[in-house]
């Protein structure tokens, strides 16, 4: 155990970028107590091991994992210095058992999309978009603009969360195991409704697509060459996913206006432009400019990257982990979770928590 302890307080002090004296002078005890610890000559009390896990920014639990544990079947592809923050691996693991476990206790099944490998964008291009309507009809859409793809797919128990996670050029990533099904994490800080969107399908065609790419730890895998490949087939399925191409044709013939056709598929203008260039109507980099240029005249400020073309979707239209906070308060009133642990994973307090049930209580039909 001394051994385990010493090994997690290393890398998740380093991954904090503190030194031995710094993580002494926050828990309150000498740099050669931190050097023991992380030598494994001795193991910390249960009050320095709590102090400890607050200054690390992780649990109890974490520091007494085995690395090894790890995260199972999880591939890492959204970000390369993800390997040097061993606290955003912990907290995606205590999020995904935290998960599986209310599933578990409510009694509801894991659920994965298939699998149909493919592994580059030319010449699979047919292939890709017929998977993309498979799944639209596995979601029960049609030809129809998806509403909110978040509550589609969790609809079919498809594990979502949204959290604002305060990384740059983070989006989101995904996790798929056959015992836990696939669950999709995705980023909400200062990150755009309609880019989040994009980044959910995006991650389900990995699942479909590589799911044999996924490993066990939070590393990039392969060469760059075949990552921006597996990227190209992800984010071609996901314009596909939210925008049927028949659908997109007939509502092209009514109106050329990108405002009324991202408002009319509830995405980002450039999901619109990206088809629009592929279909041969525009040059995307010329009718890009063309669009910054329109706005910076009229709202005196440029159209960045991160920015939408107003009007934008609004975040209320679109709740947060609902399935999730379903399955919590599904697992409380059915006696598998304590109180304290609900009001843990709600991030409430238990007397918030106990207000919230009594007005559950009030309202729920009888």
């Amino acid at each position: 155990m001394k051994e385990i302890v010493a090994g997690n307080l290393t890398r998740y002090r380093k991954g904090l970028r503190l030194s031995q004296e710094q993580l002494a002078d926050i828990v309150g005890v000498s740099r050669q107590s931190i050097n023991s610890y992380e030598n494994a000559k001795t193991l910390p009390d249960s009050k320095s091991l709590s102090a400890l896990a607050r200054a690390l920014g992780v649990t109890i639990d974490d520091l007494l994992r085995q690395p090894s544990d790890g995260l199972p079947n999880f591939r890492f592809r959204a970000h390369p210095a993800f390997d040097c923050k061993p606290q955003f691996a912990a907290q995606v693991l205590r999020v995904l058992e935290d998960y599986t476990a209310l599933e578990q206790a409510v009694g509801l099944p894991s659920y994965a999309p298939e699998n149909t490998p493919c592994h580059q964008l030319e010449g699979n291009q047919k292939h890709i978009q017929t998977i993309a309507t498979q799944f639209r009809h596995r979601l029960g859409l049609g030809d129809s603009p998806v509403l909110n793809l978040f509550a589609a797919v969790e609809e079919i128990g498809l594990k979502v969360i949204r959290k604002s996670i305060a990384i740059e050029n983070f989006f989101g990533l995904s996790a798929c195991s056959i015992e836990q099904g696939a669950f999709v994490l995705i980023n909400s800080h200062n990150i755009t409704i309609e880019r989040q969107l994009f980044t959910l399908a995006h991650e389900i065609g990995h699942l479909i697509f590589h799911r044999g790419e996924y490993q066990d730890t939070l590393v990039r895998e392969g060469t760059k060459d075949e990552e921006k490949a597996r990227e190209r087939v992800a984010d071609y399925f996901a314009g596909y996913l939210l925008i049927p191409q028949d659908e997109f044709e007939r509502t092209y013939k009514l109106t050329k206006d990108i405002v009324k056709l991202k408002r009319h598929f509830r995405v980002s203008y450039q999901v619109i432009l990206n088809r629009l260039a592929e279909m041969g109507e525009i040059d995307y980099g010329k009718e890009k400019a063309r669009i910054c240029k329109i706005y910076k005249n009229k709202h005196g400020s440029s159209l960045k990257n991160s920015m939408e073309l107003p009007p934008v979707l609004e975040p209320e239209e679109f709740p947060e982990n609902e399935r999730y906070v379903y399955l919590i308060w599904q697992a409380l009133n059915m006696s598998k979770i304590s109180e304290m642990k609900a009001a843990e994973l709600l991030n409430l307090t238990v007397e918030n928590l106990r207000v919230r049930r009594r007005e559950n209580e009030v309202y729920a039909i009888t």
